[in-house]
């Protein structure tokens, strides 16, 4: 039954996590631009992107329902159709180099410790886990976004970021299992996929060596994001995986946009629509990180723009720079116009808000110590190698990573406008931003890489580039062992015997019962558990004393 169960789920996502995208990709052409692997993780990001599209604007229609029968049924027509298309020519789909290859397993192996680090771990750890498995449960259940956790907590849902639940409850439905499940191999599936948008970056702007040393440090050799199992952190993850992604398609976007425009109109709007499906699916998946993508777009299209001064196209370019913002900002209005009117009347009810909780608040959300950048970042050894790849591509005048580098700089000032005084809460602080900075150091090292391999003489380069590989894919397989090994059990509260109890509360007590829990409070409004006693409401439906972190999204 178990290893049924693993087939149904590993069949179930793929065909999530592949068929949206190639649908889309397929039936506009626009794989002709994207070149072997490349073609396959922009289709993983546009299929990543597909369900918090659908699902919120499926809110918007109070008959529609979404279900098991109608998800695997929408998969099969994507799937029967790329599949028609693709009948003479299939074999193309996996024609891929030796590099790409090896960025395939490099990819693979990562997935593969993902999963081996949760094989004896089935429910997800720490306080935010609970709210993701009641959300991802409530969309199963009402086959739509919740706008409320009711009938567990008394939480309004408008201000929170609920995309994550549109692939979670997905994976529930065509896996057959329990939300907790579906919610964990969900996580960790697209924690696998960490990498996949900077190889695109590298592969795209650099070169394949780089690319496959870039995938290499964020997958396997930096221990975030693997780290975020321990916490839970599984909203931001899922829109960082795909924010290179929409940089990318974008970024290319809008260049194509002054070159081909309009000469291949059909072409251009059409990617236009995808990156715009990335753009806004960043934003549905996690509020934050899509203030931090629209600072790297933001520095992206002012570069361009000083690039296209001159052309006869510049005109072109500011009108796809247009044409594509406010499309993206039409799909993602049924999210936006809620969440931005929650967070104005919350910025109001501010005012009253004591000294004494505002100090707290700052130290326990704005405030790091030097010394938590090693655990929140990265380790000291992939720092120092991250700063001396910097310094060697910004000496030889490197574009991508001089953009990647002010893009860290200005996340890292985001983080702390809190100085400033000019708004509590602040968008976000400087460990939501630590915790990503794996994208850019994964980015700037491979880069680097490419940048050594030009101070090689030509005739020697293709050895050099192996002798790389072969010595970073070693660095990766041992590093692997131990990256499997950062498990906090102090943060896995529920166990097999508490969900036996789970069953006895079911069976010998009333619906109506309130159970005390331990508690601790992070914030004055943050009351979480500290043990398998936290999610009682999730297996019996009844109440604890104890409240979920959304807690504070209600006045």
């Amino acid at each position: 039954m178990a290893l049924l169960t693993s087939l149904r789920g590993t069949i179930a996502l793929i065909a999530i996590f592949t068929l949206p995208g190639w649908f889309f990709l397929t039936f506009g052409d626009a794989w002709k631009d994207w070149p072997g692997l490349q073609r396959w993780i922009v289709a993983t990001g546009v299929s990543i992107a597909f369900y918090p599209l659908l699902f919120y604007w499926g809110r918007l229609l109070p008959w529609l329902t979404l279900g098991p029968y109608k998800m695997a049924g929408l998969l099969l027509v994507f799937g029967l159709a790329v599949a028609w298309k693709w009948r003479r020519d299939w074999r193309s789909l996996f024609t891929l180099t030796g590099w790409e290859w090896l960025a395939v397993a490099v990819m693979a192996m990562t997935v593969f410790t993902r999963f081996w680090m949760v094989r004896d771990l089935p429910y997800p750890a720490w306080s935010d886990s609970l709210h993701h498995t009641l959300l991802t449960h409530l969309t199963a259940v009402q086959g739509r976004l919740p706008t409320t956790m009711e009938p567990y907590f008394p939480v309004l849902l408008d201000e929170y970021h609920l995309g994550l639940y549109s692939i979670s409850a997905t994976v529930q439905w065509l896996a057959q299992v329990p939300a907790h499940t579906a919610l964990l191999w969900t996580a960790q599936a697209l924690n696998g996929l960490c990498g996949i948008g900077v190889y695109l970056v590298l592969d795209r702007k650099m070169g394949r060596a780089g690319a496959l040393v870039g995938t290499v440090v964020v997958g396997l050799l930096s221990h975030q994001p693997a780290y975020y199992v321990n916490w839970g952190r599984f909203t931001q993850l899922s829109s960082q995986v795909i924010l290179l992604i929409a940089w990318v398609v974008s970024w290319e976007t809008i260049t194509l946009w002054r070159r081909a425009w309009p000469a291949q109109r059909c072409a251009v709007l059409w990617r236009t629509a995808m990156a715009a499906m990335l753009c806004a699916a960043v934003f549905l998946l996690h509020f934050r990180v899509a203030a931090f993508y629209l600072s790297l777009l933001g520095l992206t299209w002012v570069w361009e723009l000083w690039k296209a001064r001159s052309e006869t196209g510049k005109r072109w370019f500011v009108l796809g720079s247009a044409l594509l913002a406010a499309v993206a900002l039409l799909l993602v209005l049924p999210a936006a116009w809620a969440a931005v009117h929650a967070f104005i009347v919350k910025q109001a009810s501010l005012s009253s808000v004591t000294a004494a909780t505002a100090q707290v608040v700052r130290e326990g959300y704005f405030e790091f110590p030097w010394e938590s950048v090693p655990i929140l970042a990265a380790r000291e050894w992939l720092l120092v190698v991250a700063v001396l790849c910097a310094v060697l591509s910004l000496l030889r005048r490197n574009g991508l990573v001089g953009l990647t580098l002010l893009w860290t700089a200005s996340l890292y000032v985001m983080a702390n406008t809190y100085h400033l005084g000019i708004g509590f809460p602040n968008l976000t602080n400087l460990g939501a931003v630590l915790i990503m900075f794996y994208l850019p150091i994964g980015t700037v090292i491979g880069a680097a890489v490419e940048e050594v391999l030009q101070l090689v003489a030509a005739t020697r380069r293709e050895a050099v580039a192996r002798a790389v590989a072969a010595l970073i894919l070693f660095a990766g397989f041992a590093s692997s062992h131990l990256l499997v090994l950062q498990i906090e059990p102090h943060r896995y509260f529920v166990t097999a015997e508490d969900a036996a109890a789970m069953h006895w509360i079911t069976d010998n007590t009333g619906e109506d019962a309130l159970f005390a829990v331990n508690t601790y409070f992070w914030f004055p409004h943050h009351p979480h558990g500290t043990d398998a006693g936290y999610w009682i409401p999730y297996f019996t439906g009844r109440d604890i004393t104890a409240a979920v972190m959304l807690l504070s999204l209600t006045p």
